[in-house]
Order: C-alpha cells, then structure tokens, then sequence
C-alpha cells in the first residue's frame, strides 16, 4: 500500500515540475525583505493560496515590525511533525538581485536556496500526499514565519510553545552541495555595540578627542580577536555606522556583531569577553554599551535524532539518492526544537550554495528529488 502511495506522489511530483519551478519563480520576484512587512505578507497569501485548504486549522500571529506568523495543522491537539520554513530572505528592496535566471539546471535568484525553495518543496510535497489521498491521515503542522533572518526575534516565543508537543521537526533550508541535511548547528547572538563621545569641530583643540567611532575601533580589532578563542567559535563585526562627517568628532557610532559557538557552555563565557570589551574604556570622555538583539542556542547532535536521521537515509536510498550528514556553523529555526531534545533534522531543502549574496542559486532536479524525499519521509512517519 505505502509503495502504491509512494508511486502516486512520485508521478505527482513529476508531472507538476514545471509548475512547482514557475511557482518558486513567483516567490523569488516578489521581495520579502525581513523588514518589508507587505512583501513578506505577500509571500504568505501566495503559500495561503495554493495550501491553505489542506489544513484543518489555521493560527495567524499578527507582527507589526514583521510580516506575520502562519501557523497550520490537519489535526487540532496530539503530537505532531512540524515542518519549519521562513518567508523572509536577506535582500532590501532596493538591492539590485530582484529577479531570476534560469540557465540549464540551474535557477540564479534571491532567496532561491534560503529559503524559498525549501518553501516550495514543503507546499508541493504537501500537495503530493493531498492528491494521493492520505495527507488527513498525517498530524502535520507547519510554521512559517517572516524574521528568521534577523534571529526570529518575534517568532521565538511561538515555536518555544509549539515545540512541547512536537513529535519531530523537519526544516528545508538548503541541502549541502554534496545533498547533505543538518544533524547540528551552532548557537548564534545578534548583538549591538553603542559608543558615545563628545562631539566637536575637528579644528578646536589638540589631536586628543574623545570619538566615538575611535573609541569604537580600538574594541572591534580586540573584539575580531576573540574568533577561534574557543573551539567551533566565531565572531564578525558585519556592519558600523556613526558620525556626522569628516569636520566632526563623532558623538556616537555602532557595530553590530553576529557571534557564534558550538558548544553551548561556552556561550556565558564568551558573551563575557566580549562584555568586558565593551566595559573597557579606551580614550577619556568615551563610554560603550552592549545590548543582545536575538540568540537561538546551539542545536547539538545528542543522538536524539539518529532514529530520524536513519529513517530520512533510508528512505533517500529506496529512492535511488543519498543524503550524508553535516554539521553547519550557521543557524536557523531547527535550533530552537533541536536544543530541546525534538528529535530534528535540518537541510531537507534543494541543493544550494552562495546564499546572502547575489550569486544565489539551487540545482533545480534536486528541487523535485527533495519534493520526494519530504513527502516519502512523511508518509513512513
């Protein structure tokens, strides 16, 4: 019986390829900035629109800051398999990658591997099993949400409630170059160092100034100098601002710094150097302040999710592919389910590589050999 299934949701699969890409195509036009709240909410009544009959429940979050929160179960109550996937994509409005372009097998696009192309992948496996006439059978929930670029600051409280009675999570962010999916991850902090000075025309007085931006450079180098001071640790300052112009000693200035571990006991440690970075005083008149924006914990591999990971690598092999493991440096939302001990793998989107930049693309026939996978995994579960 599940091979007639399997069968029906393979022919499915095929014979809406072109339809599934096009789809994926309309997704990747339509910008949804994590801060363009309309074009994020866009994307969701585009999903809304092909899925939201399948499900007999439907939990809408409203943001302000941020498109919102689509939360959809075929079952009320019970355990269930959440299948996690965000809207929102790394790329302003008014950033020149826009569009896409397709050459052989491959879609160049914003936002194609991360993650609108794990989107797709959910929605038509969904659809594969609808046509196959089982998908009611399932208890399946899915979560998107719209922030998950800026560390789901907003969406954090409902995936930390939704995950007491998760049974397993499944996330499509993209596959490994080599078809990997993710058993780990590491943690990650978005902070934001403030630093103050006293702000006066560059001609009154002797070269001693307090500036901020001066007082701000001196703690970015020793900051920087803080990577690799514990194994599977990272530190980048990815963005500084500050001043009025180049007659006038800065009053202010701000870095924002993205920090990563992969062992969670060392996150204390690590989030107190650089505290005491930011304590140090370096020029007279100038003082800093270090505030926390977002975190997600590290996501271990503590074997919980072994059991899954076998049922994922043998069901890719009865389908003719291969899904090795890895463990990824960055983070996403299956941090916040696999930190808890829910048994979840990450990764289950199309192959991808040069995400966040404008060299962004997916191998299109593993976004349909994922389509499979998902909806086969699914089914066995």
């Amino acid at each position: 019986m599940e091979a007639a299934i399997r069968d029906r949701v393979g022919r499915f699969v095929r014979q809406n390829a072109e339809a599934q890409l096009e789809f994926l195509i309309q997704l990747t036009t339509q910008n949804s900035y994590s801060h363009n709240k309309p074009g994020t909410d866009q994307v969701a009544a585009m999903i809304l629109e092909r899925i939201g009959h399948l499900f007999r429940a439907h939990r809408v979050v409203r943001q302000e800051e941020v498109g919102d929160l689509h939360l959809l179960s075929t079952r009320e109550g019970g355990q269930t398999v959440y299948l996690l996937g965000h809207m929102d994509t790394v790329f302003p409005p008014e950033h020149a990658f826009q569009s896409c372009s397709r050459q052989g097998d491959v879609l160049r696009g914003p936002g194609t591997g991360d993650m609108k192309g794990g989107l797709v992948v959910i929605i038509y496996a969904l659809k594969a099993l609808q046509h196959a006439g089982v998908l009611g059978e399932l208890n399946i929930s899915t979560i998107f949400n719209s922030d998950e670029e800026i560390g789901s600051r907003y969406s954090r409280p409902v995936m930390e409630r939704e995950r007491q009675r998760a049974a397993a999570c499944l996330v499509t962010e993209c596959a490994g170059v080599e078809n990997q999916v993710v058993v780990s991850r590491n943690g990650k902090m978005g902070a934001r160092m403030k630093s103050y000075g006293k702000p006066q025309h560059v001609a009154v007085g002797n070269h001693e100034k307090s500036s901020a931006i001066l007082e701000a450079a001196h703690k970015i180098i020793d900051i920087e100098a803080l990577n690799a001071i514990y194994p599977g640790v990272s530190l980048n300052i990815g963005k500084v601002a500050g001043g009025l112009g180049p007659a006038t000693i800065a009053a202010e200035a701000e870095a924002y710094i993205d920090i990563r571990w992969e062992h969670e006991e060392h996150k204390d440690r690590l989030i107190e150097n650089v505290q005491s970075i930011v304590d140090r005083r370096m020029l007279a008149g100038c003082h800093s302040e270090f505030e926390v924006l977002n975190w997600r914990p590290s996501m271990p591999d503590t074997g919980c999710n072994h059991e899954l990971v076998g049922l994922i690598q043998a069901t890719a092999g009865e389908l003719g592919q291969k899904v090795p493991v890895q463990h990824r440096r960055g983070s996403s939302d299956a941090n916040h389910f696999g930190s808890a001990g829910v048994p979840t793998v990450d990764g289950l989107g199309p192959v991808s590589q040069w995400d966040h930049t404008a060299d962004e693309y997916i191998d299109i026939p593993s976004l349909h050999e994922r389509t499979k996978l998902l909806a086969a995994v699914l089914l066995r579960m």
